[in-house]
């Protein structure tokens, strides 16, 4: 049997979430945090309630990068990839993750306080079952790319 993309098969989670530029809506709640944040914005990413706040760098630039997320209860990332690797460390919460193709895949649970790495090129769903937030590093320039969205047809 041919292995067919984790993509084709996940694409119902399709659920968008790619990371805004910096003039995009100000979500001022460094105040509330548990962790101490450098004195950045916070600032939506285009879906459903993520934000992301840009600690030095810029991840769609030349260089080191660091970020970081805060994705609510609930909320689901849908299939994706990035083009450079991506250095995740947990702060808070618990996340969901679904890596690589549909022979290879498995779902692996980050806690606060874990680390791991997402290659370059890997396809991958995420989902959160608390609030969560995680510091995301790496060297950019950095893309996420989704696969091609295909209409159905009643």
């Amino acid at each position: 049997m041919k292995s067919a993309p984790l993509v084709v098969v996940l694409g119902f989670l399709q659920i968008g979430c790619a990371l805004a530029s910096p003039g995009a809506q100000d979500v001022n709640t460094a105040k509330s945090q548990a962790h101490p944040l450098p004195d950045t914005e916070w600032f939506a990413s285009p879906g459903p309630a993520p934000v992301m706040r840009r600690i030095e760098g810029n991840r769609a630039e030349s260089g080191p990068f660091r970020e970081y997320y805060r994705t609510p209860a609930g909320a689901r990332l849908a299939a994706h990839r990035h083009t450079a690797d991506m250095r995740i460390k947990l702060l808070e919460g618990r996340q969901f993750i679904l890596m690589g193709d549909l022979e290879s895949a498995r779902v692996k649970v980050f806690d606060a306080g874990s680390t791991f790495v997402i290659s370059a090129g890997v396809w991958h769903v995420e989902w959160f079952e608390s609030d969560t937030l995680v510091e995301i590093s790496g060297v950019g320039p950095l893309r996420t790319e989704r696969p091609p969205v295909t209409p159905r047809v009643p």
